[in-house]
């Protein structure tokens, strides 16, 4: 079922030949924390959203003050190149099959060239040579250069729907790649950071040139407001 809603300026023709960036909802919300950074770095035109009864709804206010915040929202870069999915909300219990089958319609009837599905996996439960390894990243599916090939996807918790998503594109022989961070909860900002690093080295979607990665403005109360020091006088 194709449930996006395009803004009433963009033509989902432009859609397609482009490589979709895809996180999956996962342990420390590290793609999310990630898309976040892509989405305020690149500055994307916002294209529209997916309207998925999956996916629980919410709505607040966007960042530059114009306009509702939604689930799930679909941008893409002025050149065309990348579309970027950024989910704000999980499904519901006993949904995500339908979400997952909705997903791949979406990829397919839209013509993606390439997906690239973003998740994290609970680090505390890795392998012996995996705590060893030098690096917290692996890859399924297409290479991704400078990544790692995952040495056993039955090993992965905490994707979310990170491992069936990938499964279902490829059964539906979309060109897939996904990448997996090994992560624990907790405060996952430089999480993020290293992820859009390695990503960014494996893609090159954005320049040392111009400049750091960009945070929103929301980020700086994640964790809340600052505590009034007058209290403890």
């Amino acid at each position: 079922m194709d449930t996006f809603v395009a803004t009433p300026s963009f033509d989902p023709e432009k859609l397609a030949g482009s490589t979709l960036i895809l996180p999956s909802v996962s342990i420390g919300n590290v793609p999310q924390l990630t898309c976040d950074l892509l989405i305020h770095t690149l500055h994307p035109e916002r294209v529209g959203f997916i309207a998925n009864e999956a996916v629980m709804p919410i709505a607040g206010p966007r960042e530059n003050g114009t306009g509702v915040s939604l689930a799930v929202e679909v941008f893409q870069t002025k050149d065309q190149k990348w579309t970027i999915i950024q989910q704000r909300a999980p499904t519901f219990k006993g949904t995500r099959r339908q979400y997952i089958r909705d997903l791949v319609a979406f990829v397919q009837k839209y013509r993606f060239a390439r997906v690239i599905v973003l998740t994290s996996a609970d680090a505390s439960l890795r392998t012996d040579s995996q705590i060893t390894s030098t690096t917290p990243f692996r890859c399924l599916g297409s290479p991704v250069n400078g990544i790692p090939e995952l040495e056993n996807e039955e090993l992965l918790r905490g994707t979310g729907i990170g491992k069936s998503l990938y499964k279902a594109l490829t059964e539906a022989q979309v060109a897939t790649s996904m990448i997996v961070m090994f992560a624990l909860e907790g405060d996952n900002v430089s999480d993020s950071y290293h992820l859009a690093d390695v990503f960014n080295t494996a893609t090159e979607i954005h320049s040392s040139n111009e400049g750091p990665w960009t945070p929103p403005k929301s980020w700086d109360y994640l964790f809340g407001t600052p505590v009034n020091s007058d209290l403890y006088q």
